[in-house]
């Protein structure tokens, strides 16, 4: 295989989600742990803006520092009150919400292979999930267990995708060039971005998430397809 890394990405790729019911059920979630302390709509209005605000971080902050800026001066609630809260339900309740999700077996072939060859695996999921929720879904896809080189998260990334500079900031911390990566992922418009900085980009059928005028991938297949590619 020609590549020296390979950048995954989690929902609707390695891990099989109806991301829009699952944002939902998370929203719906979330809110409800505060509620004693926040009323639910006012929350997810809040949480909405800030998660905006965060999508288009210009890199001068980390994402979670650009989204608690921009989040806590929206709500009546103490940071010392509410980050409690939140660190509890990452741990609590969070990973329930994945509990009916089956794992895709040719997802952890591919992850697998593309480590058996020696390339570096990223898990590059866009970056507005604390850690601890990205660790979650890793279990949710079965692979909890995977030794990745690097994932982003919203504490250790200053972009979101579609923004090139999320990739670059990735290159950075793995020490690649462009040409010698590929990302793999359903989204048309943010994984396909990819291309902008020079990798090469693969986009996976099954829940492909199209956008009007996005670039063109330079391969679009099967599980199966990119598992002959890896090879």
């Amino acid at each position: 295989m020609k590549y020296k890394a390979v950048l995954f990405d989690l929902d609707g790729n390695l891990l099989p989600l109806d991301l829009e019911s699952f944002i939902q059920d998370y929203f719906r979630a979330l809110s409800a742990s505060v509620a004693a302390h926040v009323e639910p709509k006012r929350f997810v209005s809040a949480l909405l803006q800030a998660t905006q605000v965060m999508l288009e971080n210009d890199g001068s902050k980390t994402n979670s520092q650009v989204f608690m800026d921009s989040f806590l001066p929206l709500l009546d609630c103490k940071p010392e009150t509410l980050m409690p809260l939140f660190e509890r339900f990452y741990q609590e309740k969070f990973p329930d919400l994945g509990k009916d999700i089956k794992p895709l077996p040719q997802a952890r072939q591919a992850v697998e292979l593309a480590a058996g060859q020696g390339a570096k695996i990223v898990l590059a999921t866009n970056p507005v999930f604390p850690r601890a929720a990205v660790d979650a879904r890793l279990e949710w896809a079965g692979l909890g267990d995977i030794e990745f080189d690097w994932i982003t998260s919203y504490e250790n990334s200053c972009y979101c995708k579609p923004n090139p500079g999320y990739y670059m900031e990735i290159l950075e911390n793995i020490n690649l060039k462009p040409q010698q990566c590929l990302m793999v992922g359903n989204d048309t418009r943010e994984d396909t971005a990819a291309g902008a900085v020079g990798m090469d980009t693969f986009l996976v059928e099954g829940h492909i998430v199209e956008h009007a005028g996005a670039p063109a991938p330079t391969w679009r297949g099967s599980w199966e397809q990119l598992l002959e590619l890896l090879q």
